[in-house]
């Protein structure tokens, strides 16, 4: 009787794990924050990976989901139903803002609190301030999105991110750089 209650608790055990680390869809908005209006056209990418290794790892992307805010500002992302997969990271792009990502804030990179993925967020997007860097926003975006971000399942960002960069390449010409 023991060995099957040490195996019962064991499966509870694994289980509880294994629902853990699952995302479920979620709805959000995003929204210009100054005014509280929507934001239409901005695109929204959630990337989830796999660690993988031992001693030394690395992480390989294991779903992307790329979704642009209609009129409302309002996207639907589809979660992953995986125990095996790390936490996604979510970062939204739009001209003209500097980018929204789950885990760092720009400038200056602090760690961002106060996000939890469920439905219902709001996601408040910052006006591009003068004095910000285009390099540096550059920088930030590419070090918010796990894997190449020309992959095949990034074309929407890739797209929008194409004027960033024409921005950044302007600023260092500008510096002589």
């Amino acid at each position: 009787m023991t060995k099957k209650y040490a195996l019962l608790v064991m499966v509870l055990f694994l289980f509880g794990i294994s629902c853990s680390k699952t995302y479920e869809s979620i709805t959000g908005t995003v929204v210009d924050a100054e005014t509280g209006k929507p934001l239409e056209g901005a695109v929204v990418l959630a990337e989830w990976t796999k660690t993988k290794g031992l001693g030394l790892t690395y992480t390989e992307s294991y779903k992307v989901v790329e979704v642009v805010t209609d009129k409302e500002g309002k996207f639907t992302i589809s979660g992953v139903m995986s125990p095996l997969v790390d936490p996604p990271s979510v970062t939204i792009y739009k001209k003209g803002y500097v980018a929204w990502n789950n885990n760092y804030i720009f400038p200056g990179y602090q760690k961002r609190e106060d996000f939890s993925w469920r439905s219902g967020y709001v996601f408040k997007m910052n006006h591009f301030k003068k004095g910000y860097s285009y390099e540096a926003h550059v920088s930030f975006i590419r070090m918010s999105i796990n894997s190449s971000i020309n992959s095949k399942s990034k074309r929407t960002i890739q797209k929008a991110f194409d004027w960033e960069t024409d921005m950044a390449q302007q600023e260092m010409a500008r510096q002589g750089r």
